[in-house]
């Protein structure tokens, strides 16, 4: 059903396209359909919210004039056709904060299984595994890196993609290290021993920048919610009588 309307709601632009899969594909959406579900679904939900704004706003607009009308009719509209992009931003963030807080304990996975003799190869199907059950995004990447690799692909090529997907810092760092690392014959487990305590040195300061922040936020949101009530309670009457002798 979607392909026959597939040419009314996909772009034709090849730019274009390869941009929103590869949102998609950040986001977990990896079947073919996806791109095409992901347009439709924006034109079916416009088409839905601006059908029933048409319906209810005559019945709760009362006198309202003809501007506001039409902006109670099209706002839905709009909102229907930004809501899966918004979908899509928002699983894209999850994704990304879901992997780059598991790195680390990954890494540290993936350093014990080199060390204890497996080949990198070996190492992500164990880490994945291990991993299936408590963090799947980083489990899926890992299988999809096995697949590839057992599949032919290239290996430098299958660690670029994995960085395209994810879009974790740490970890485009941690793929050109392995890439740096298979072209001039450099030890891994020992490139990994020290890009590991790095990792776990840069988890340590991100929990200390955000317990400092703490208290800022907690001060902003003190003065938000202390500030303007007190300042209602010990100016109100006071602009309430000044009201009442103008208005006398």
């Amino acid at each position: 059903l979607l392909q026959r309307f597939e040419k009314f709601v996909t772009p034709k632009d090849a730019t274009q396209l390869a941009g929103i899969r590869l949102r998609l594909v950040r986001a977990g959406y990896r079947k073919p359909s996806a791109v095409r579900v992901y347009f439709a679904s924006r034109a079916i939900l416009s088409i839905v919210l601006l059908g029933l704004a048409i319906v209810v706003t005559p019945l709760i607009a009362g006198q309202l004039p003809v501007p506001g009308i039409m902006l109670a009719v099209l706002l839905p509209a709009l909102l229907g056709f930004f809501l899966p992009t918004f979908w899509v931003e928002r699983q894209i963030e999850r994704r990304r904060e879901a992997a780059e807080l598991a790195f680390p304990d990954a890494l540290d996975m993936i350093l014990v299984c080199i060390e204890a003799g497996n080949g990198i190869d070996q190492a992500f199907r164990r880490v994945a595994r291990e991993m299936s059950g408590t963090q799947s995004v980083l489990s899926d990447e890992f299988g999809i890196i096995i697949d590839e690799l057992w599949a032919g692909k290239d290996r430098a090529q299958v660690f670029e993609d994995f960085t395209e997907r994810v879009n974790v810092p740490d970890i485009n760092a941690f793929a050109t290290v392995l890439k740096q690392s298979d072209e001039f014959g450099v030890s891994i487990a020992e490139t990994l021993r020290v890009y590991a305590a790095e990792m776990r040195h840069k988890r340590v300061m991100r929990a200390e920048e955000k317990a400092n922040l703490m208290p800022v936020k907690l001060a902003m949101g003190s003065i938000a919610f202390t500030v303007p009530p007190t300042m209602i309670v010990m100016a109100g009457p006071s602009l309430i009588m000044m009201l009442r002798s103008f208005a006398t």
